[in-house]
């Protein structure tokens, strides 16, 4: 075998084999190339679904705080209202009556009750009460810790029926419920004290005619703002616009009655937003 055929097939097995080398190089630097291209182009959809997660997880996050807000806002204006509702609601206890003694009287023929001082005051038969009934009573004004206030007074009533006549001025809802210092309560001036065999008219006087009643008297709210209401209680009784302007809803008398019993005592109360009411205690 000669030199030169050995040579020449070396030389085409080296390039055989070196143009193997390079083919296989050829398709690693493709295959890598493709790898790493299908590689970026993975990183790339997960960033792409990570940012759309992290927006949707930030909307989300917004959307619970405006939430969030909301509820606040919505839960500031229930105990907002609850308290407008409770402010509405709150009794202001006025006055006792108290039940001294009841007792059999001499039927009456349209004469009235001696009062406190011994004097008849007269006036036709109501059909309410009995009238061969007498009943002592004590009234005595209380602040609204149920304290006394002022002195107690005595009355005798012919009948066993209590009539209480006062002035109420009643404010509007609005200035109840935000508590306004001067008119979040409706007020009242108690009048008289009568019975059902009596005239109202000569009725037992108990507070002074456009005076300031005695449950305020201690207030330091603007005591010439009431004192003007009641002073002038009939004026702003009969002018619309006049009761108005002071944030007055409704202004006038009111006499609740209530049948006495023996020993029992009875409150006189006033409802915020409301009228007088008379309850056994």
């Amino acid at each position: 075998m000669s030199v030169a055929p050995v040579g020449r097939w070396n030389y085409a097995l080296r390039t055989v084999v070196l143009g193997g080398f390079v083919a296989l190089l050829g398709w690693g630097a493709f295959s890598y190339r493709e790898m790493r291209v299908s590689h970026e182009r993975e990183l790339a959809e997960r960033q792409q679904r990570i940012d759309a997660l992290t927006a949707d997880v930030a909307s989300r996050d917004r959307r619970i705080e405006e939430q969030g807000r909301e509820i606040e806002a919505l839960t500031a204006q229930v105990k907002q209202l609850e308290s407008a509702l409770r402010l509405l609601k709150v009794d202001h206890r006025l006055a006792r009556l108290t039940v001294l003694e009841q007792r059999p009287g001499a039927p009456a023929a349209g004469t009235g009750s001696p009062g406190a001082t011994g004097s008849k005051p007269t006036g036709g038969v109501a059909p309410d009460g009995d009238a061969a009934t007498e009943t002592d009573v004590a009234f005595q004004e209380l602040d609204d810790d149920g304290l006394p206030i002022g002195e107690e007074r005595r009355y005798t009533l012919r009948g066993n029926v209590a009539y209480v006549d006062a002035l109420v001025i009643k404010f509007g809802d609005d200035y109840v419920e935000q508590g306004d210092a001067l008119r979040g309560s409706s007020v009242c001036l108690f009048r008289r004290l009568f019975g059902p065999y009596q005239k109202p008219s000569e009725g037992f006087p108990l507070d002074t005619a456009g005076s300031r009643p005695l449950p305020y008297a201690g207030a330091d709210e603007d005591p010439g703002f009431e004192s003007r209401l009641w002073q002038r209680f009939w004026d702003y009784a009969n002018d619309a616009n006049l009761a108005a302007g002071a944030g007055v809803r409704a202004i006038h008398g009111e006499a609740p009655y209530i049948e006495l019993r023996p020993g029992k005592r009875y409150l006189v109360e006033l409802r915020a937003s409301g009228g007088l009411s008379l309850r056994a205690e």
